[in-house]
């Protein structure tokens, strides 16, 4: 098996079709990759990706990449070029001793080709929140994080971290504070939680947007 090239996100449409200037400037020329086009199902061979300021700006043929000058190169032949991976559903917990832990695991994530994970509720919030917010500004390594933030269950929950409600202006102001949080989902279980209650939630969830 031939060793992936560190995935850069890749945008969805490879494609670049604005007149590049020549000499135009960049922070980085990756030469010679095997793009993956995830759209048209296809590997691009001896392609240059131009990436400036964090973002790719090109990705073009031998010829084209002769417009270009690179503050740095990398000789990417032999090697593969994808788009972003997502881990759709991970659980960032094990309490206030494994924060550094959990904190340590987000590079690892970026070394294996995952740009973006789904957070689906642990009893880490309030520093996957930091980490969220750390991550979108530069300031922390990591993938883009959308998180739920606390599930809501009923009282007696078996999951540590949760939100517990069991009447509905409890799940009113568990909604609220989800809302003050920003999560970016809500994740509702029912190991405790009544069936009237379980369904108010998803309808309040949906009205909230």
């Amino acid at each position: 098996m031939k060793k992936l090239l560190t995935p850069i996100a890749i945008a969805a449409t490879l494609a670049w079709t604005s007149a590049v200037q020549a000499g135009e400037r960049v922070d980085l020329l990756i030469r010679d990759a095997n793009v993956i086009d995830v759209v048209s199902g296809t590997s691009q061979p001896h392609r240059s990706i131009a990436v400036d300021d964090g973002r790719i700006v090109a990705i073009v043929d031998a010829k084209r990449a002769k417009d270009f000058e690179a503050a740095r190169e990398l000789d990417a032949r032999g090697k593969f070029a994808i788009s972003g991976l997502w881990d759709m559903h991970v659980h960032f917990g094990g309490g206030e001793a494994l924060i550094e832990e959990n904190r340590n695991l987000l590079p690892l994530y970026l070394a294996h080709g995952i740009t973006a994970v789904r957070d689906a509720a642990g009893d880490l919030s309030q520093s996957v929140f930091q980490w969220r917010d750390a991550v979108a500004k530069g300031e922390l390594a990591g993938p883009r994080i959308f998180t739920s933030g606390p599930k809501i269950e009923g009282y007696k929950s078996i999951w540590p971290g949760d939100l517990e409600i069991g009447t509905e202006a409890e799940l009113d102001a568990a909604l609220d504070q989800l809302q003050r949080w920003k999560v970016d989902f809500v994740k509702i279980t029912d190991n405790t939680l009544s069936p009237e209650l379980f369904l108010a939630a998803v309808k309040e969830a949906t009205a909230a947007g």
